[in-house]
């Protein structure tokens, strides 16, 4: 009955260690093997929904989703389940009613290029865009700010280009790539 017992407990402390919940802060290379990375300090519901905003006469739509508990493996064969915040984007020349960039209509979890990368005390918010094979798998950074006098805006800022490797890439620049993110500072209104 005492082995019993033992391997009882040791089962349980098992699938708790396995099963171990943590904020969605904690580094991604810090969680411990089939962890759940939860939003626990619930960010993500703020960005969720669509935002839309101004400017050079080109009119920007980001579509923001969670994906609650998602399954991730590692390359080293490690795995963990995260809340994760995807984004996609369209772009409108307001002068001629052109649609110049859209992938509004993806709706598969890999086929997202923009993904929340980083927290910043609740304020400001790291995305990162990458691009598909045609642009070179082109990689972009940019920050999203809340407004702390109008929850329904928050600030597009701080584009950067991500140095990247692509060796058969038809542009001779990473600056010629075709990119259709906004390169200024733009304020983006929640639609509701």
């Amino acid at each position: 009955m005492k082995n019993l017992f033992k391997l009882l407990c040791c089962l349980l402390l098992t699938l708790e260690a396995s099963c171990q919940t943590l904020p969605l802060t904690t580094s991604r290379f810090d969680a411990p093997n089939g962890a759940y990375l939860k939003d626990m300090d619930i960010v993500l519901p703020f960005w969720t929904g669509t935002w839309t905003g101004i400017s050079d006469n080109k009119e920007y739509t980001f579509q923001f989703t969670t994906f609650p508990h998602h399954h991730v493996v590692l390359s080293n064969g490690d795995y963990f389940y995260e809340d994760i915040l995807k984004g996609k984007f369209k772009v409108v020349d307001l002068i001629t009613n052109q649609v110049l960039y859209n992938d509004m209509m993806v709706t598969n979890f890999e086929d997202y290029k923009i993904e929340l990368t980083g927290y910043g005390n609740n304020i400001g918010y790291r995305f990162c865009f990458r691009d598909d094979e045609v642009h070179c798998d082109n990689f972009i950074e940019f920050t999203l700010l809340k407004n702390a006098s109008n929850p329904n805006q928050i600030t597009y800022t701080e584009f950067g280009y991500i140095s990247y490797f692509y060796f058969d890439c038809q542009y001779s620049t990473q600056q010629n790539i075709p990119m259709f993110l906004p390169k200024v500072t733009l304020t983006l209104t929640r639609q509701l």
